[in-house]
């Protein structure tokens, strides 16, 4: 087993039970679609974060060989997977009778998913600056954090539904615009 294997099963095992979390609460509220209102801004929120935890897996691979197998990466590693786990356990309600709205449940916990998900990012562009230095070689490298960085920042603050709606799509575009272009 290699080192990358080995820190990365405990990571693994968080993440995977992320992505549940997020598979999960899509089930719950098409099981309970006639009784609720979907809207688009919790699903959104859900591909959202589920785009983001698939960078995080693909980012772990292309860290691979400088992750040690040491408590301290072991332990910075869990807190990243942690904190995404408790953004994915907060996207969707856990009872769907509770909030015949999703709309209204996502604008009570918009914030507190994205400010996970800001963190975690942060986090990692933290690890990668300990393993490998001064990444912030190219202008893709400074602007892809920054913009990610402002549009949660909008869509933290913003009350309206438009603007959180338009915020998202521009998010999910972008993560497919600076993967696959840059």
């Amino acid at each position: 087993m290699s080192s990358f294997e080995f820190a990365f099963s405990l990571f693994g095992l968080l993440l995977g039970l992320s992505v549940a979390e997020i598979m999960g609460g899509f089930a719950r509220v098409m099981r309970g679609r006639t009784a609720i209102r979907l809207g688009w801004l919790t699903p959104l929120l859900g591909m959202l974060l589920l785009v983001d935890l698939v960078t995080f897996w693909s980012n772990a691979w292309d860290m691979r060989d400088a992750i040690p197998p040491s408590f301290g990466a072991l332990l910075y590693g869990t807190v990243i997977a942690a904190v995404y786990y408790l953004s994915a356990s907060l996207v969707f309600p856990v009872a769907i009778s509770e909030w015949p709205d999703l709309d209204t449940y996502f604008l009570r916990h918009k914030a507190q998913v994205m400010i996970g998900v800001i963190a975690a990012n942060l986090l990692v562009i933290v690890a990668r600056v300990i393993l490998f230095g001064n990444i912030f070689t190219s202008w893709q490298a400074v602007v892809a954090p920054l913009v990610f960085v402002s549009l949660g920042l909008v869509l933290i603050l913003t009350r309206n539904k438009r603007v959180s709606g338009a915020v998202l799509c521009v998010l999910l575009l972008l993560y497919g615009a600076f993967r696959f272009l840059f």
